[in-house]
């Protein structure tokens, strides 16, 4: 009976023992991808000081190192480091067994191993060919990850992003961007390449636009030629310079924005008649420095008469021949530094004008001594400052002629005198007899 009665004494004992003594396990990472290491801790507290033989650990699809320790002696806390390396996917259960002088301490915790893998979602996956796109992008991961960094393997720009997040700018010319990503999940580093496919769309470009203001014009004339260039690429393009074959010179945009237009006028003049073409072309960056090119051409009609006419031109000999008329500008714009030169025998007369506004004219008058033809010029500058120049022969009528229209002149006069001095005697004639008759009556 006494013996009984020591027995349940004992277990008494041992089942105090066990539920007073305290036992935490600690493991980071507690998620692990095969292979990888985690770093354990294990914390024995008794309530007592008491004799530990030992510590063992059993498990099946993950390594515990050490697998097992002995000749701990009488403690009343013990704690243990010791590590665990993944091998199986799943859940994996570790048992720990405790040996004290009162018996065994059984106590298992789970460590789960996943294969899972960090994946890189863009948040857009149509980019359009031949300009800068940007993208962002955040690492998905079904554990907690840290120190990640992403590789673009593809011309990119930054080519290293720190981070989970991130931006990066890039011209694509695959479907298919590969990263690489480099993380850690405890003191495990992880390299994974991972493959994102995208769509590619043709790059609407730049848009140029070019209106006449007027559709046909005069050789030498000076039009304003309407141009509107549209930026329709989803990326800002920079130093945009503009040329033509109307000027020399280029007009430069700074910066066009996505969807920008920017509109003004250039002005074209022709020096020949027929369909002529005005032809823009010009050049532009990206941000990453690549120059691309844009060119559209109009053709115009161009009447074969210049700006600058004469007309009304008439030539008189009375005594000295006289010749005058006009110059009109029948064209849009104004003309500058006109001379008119007039040359018979070997003299030359010139007249100056300093300008004519658009459908204005201007008389001239040239008197010379004797003259059998005589040549008449026109010089003058367009408002880009182009020189131009007509002529006209004019041939000076003969004697012959002049006087046979002096006496087709003289003729209706010699007539009309002649008829008035006929009036004349009649009036007096017929007053005179009235007079006479008066006085006899008296």
């Amino acid at each position: 009976m006494k013996k009984v009665l020591f027995v349940l004494m004992l277990l008494t004992i041992f089942i105090k023992f066990v539920n007073a003594q305290s036992v935490s396990i600690e493991c980071d990472p507690n998620i692990l991808y095969p292979n990888d290491v985690a770093d354990c801790k294990l914390k024995v507290t008794f309530p007592d000081k008491t004799y530990v033989s030992g510590i063992g650990f059993i498990s099946s699809g993950i390594d515990v190192i050490p697998q097992s320790i002995s000749g701990i002696g009488w403690v009343t806390s013990y704690e243990l480091n010791f590590n665990v390396k993944a091998r199986d996917v799943g859940v994996q259960t570790v048992f720990i067994y405790i040996n004290t002088i009162n018996g065994t301490i059984k106590q298992a915790f789970n460590i789960h191993v996943v294969d899972d893998l960090p994946e890189i979602v863009l948040n857009k996956t149509v980019f359009y060919s031949n300009e800068v796109n940007v993208a962002s992008y955040e690492v998905v991961a079904p554990l907690t990850i840290s120190n990640v960094i992403v590789k673009p393997l593809f011309d990119a720009n930054p080519q290293i992003i720190y981070g989970k997040n991130g931006v990066f700018k890039f011209i694509p010319n695959d479907t298919n961007l590969k990263f690489e990503i480099q993380f850690y999940n405890g003191r495990n580093r992880h390299v994974i390449i991972q493959e994102v496919d995208v769509k590619l769309e043709r790059s609407k470009g730049v848009l140029v636009n070019i209106t006449p203001n007027y559709p046909m014009m005069l050789i030498g004339d000076v039009i304003p030629i309407h141009i509107e260039i549209t930026n329709l690429r989803t990326d800002k393009i920079f130093d945009l310079r503009i040329k033509s074959n109307a000027v020399p010179s280029s007009l430069t945009i700074p910066l066009l924005k996505s969807g920008e237009s920017k509109i003004f006028d250039i002005k074209f003049c022709s020096n020949e008649s027929g369909n002529v073409s005005f032809n823009l072309y010009g050049n532009f960056k990206d941000e990453f420095n690549n120059e691309y090119s844009i060119s559209s051409t109009l053709y115009l009609t161009v009447l074969n008469e210049t700006t600058l006419q004469f007309s009304g031109i008439d030539v008189e000999i009375v005594g000295e021949i006289t010749i005058s008329g006009d110059i009109s500008n029948n064209g849009k714009s104004k003309v500058y530094n006109i001379y008119i030169t007039a040359i018979a025998d070997g003299v030359t007369k010139t007249y100056y004008i300093d300008s004519l506004d658009p459908s204005d004219f201007d008389s001239f008058e040239f008197v010379f001594e004797n003259a059998s033809n005589i040549l008449l010029k026109a010089k003058w500058n367009n408002e880009l400052g182009y020189a131009f120049e007509i002529e006209e022969k004019v041939e000076v009528p003969n004697e012959e002629i002049i006087v046979k229209k002096e006496e087709n002149i003289l003729v209706p006069i010699v007539v009309l005198i002649a008829v008035i001095t006929i009036v004349a005697i009649s009036w007096w004639k017929y007053a005179r007899r009235t007079g006479s008759k008066k006085s006899e009556k008296d």
